[in-house]
């Protein structure tokens, strides 16, 4: 009997061994993409938030006094409206690409604990649950991420370039008023 239990416990040992050994290069795999992908998620948010914080001090400078407008033409107070849609708009745009990048980056941790735990597990020399699964499913999240990051490029580079439309436009407008200070717009 006391045979029998060495040698189920010896091959529950190689079993757990071989289990670590399957996976090992999977998860090293997948804790490189997790970091790689990581990194590029924390350079975008870092980026956006960048760009807000700037827009939000163009939209400060792009004010004229509304005493000043009392003088303006009907055609000039309609373009002024344009302009302030087409900022309003642009500050939206910016606004919803923060906003879903912030809880795509929740989830992204929350799944960055998972990564984590295998790595845990690989580094113990025991690995839990169904391994192959859980590299699936964490693989398939950073190949998601790594999209994601290409539409949110592909709609903050349109909206910094509908921003700086805006500023432009703003910045011609007040060109054309006589008697209106041109305000101080800052670049960016």
């Amino acid at each position: 009997m006391k045979k029998i239990l060495v040698f189920s416990a010896f091959a529950l040992f190689l079993a757990a061994c071989s289990n670590v050994a399957t996976f090992k290069p999977m998860i090293e795999e997948l804790a490189s993409k997790w970091d790689g992908t990581t990194a590029a998620v924390t350079e975008f948010a870092t980026n956006v938030k960048s760009e807000q914080s700037g827009w939000m001090n163009s939209i400060n400078e792009m004010q004229i006094a509304p005493e000043a407008m009392t003088k303006w033409d009907e055609a000039s107070k309609t373009k002024y409206n344009d302009i302030q849609a087409s900022t309003e708009n642009a500050t939206t745009n910016l606004a919803s690409i923060s906003t879903e990048l912030d809880a795509f980056i929740a989830t992204w941790q929350e799944k960055g604990n998972e990564v984590q735990a295998l790595k845990d597990g690989l580094s113990a020399g025991k690995l839990e649950g169904d391994v192959q699964a859980k590299i699936a499913d964490l693989t398939n999240v950073a190949n998601e991420a790594t999209n994601k990051i290409a539409e949110w490029t592909t709609k903050f580079t349109e909206v910094k370039a509908a921003a700086a439309q805006a500023k432009q436009m703003f910045t011609e407008f007040t060109g054309t008023l006589p008697g209106t200070a041109k305000p101080a717009t800052g670049t960016k």
